[in-house]
């Protein structure tokens, strides 16, 4: 059974900056779960995109934009996305109140 571990690192960036949440190791990773945790009292969105190794982030590379998270709510997810070398998990919030996890193993 695989051992999961933080991948990259936890991150909860300023409000509209896409930040790079992890990148895919030298054999690529898998990343088992997703998390984006609203920490205060006031609807916040989200975008998540998946960008590939030395690509800058396109319209087409986003899984969730402009997605609501409701006040104290978090999104919790088990996408089972493989990044190859160099990919990245970029995130965004709109308001910066949003931490961002993922958990996976590097292969």
């Amino acid at each position: 059974m695989a051992t999961y571990v933080i991948l990259g690192t936890q991150t909860k960036p300023a409000a509209t900056t896409l930040t790079t949440l992890c990148t895919g190791g030298t054999n690529g990773t898998i990343v088992a779960s997703f998390s984006a945790c609203n920490t205060t009292g006031s609807n916040d969105s989200i975008r998540v995109a998946l960008t590939p190794s030395g690509g800058t982030t396109a319209a087409a590379n986003y899984v969730w934009y402009d997605f609501v998270i409701p006040a104290n709510s978090s999104l919790a997810e088990t996408p089972g996305w493989t990044l190859a070398s160099g990919d990245t998990i970029k995130v965004y919030s709109t308001n910066g109140n949003i931490a961002f996890t993922a958990t996976g193993s590097n292969l």
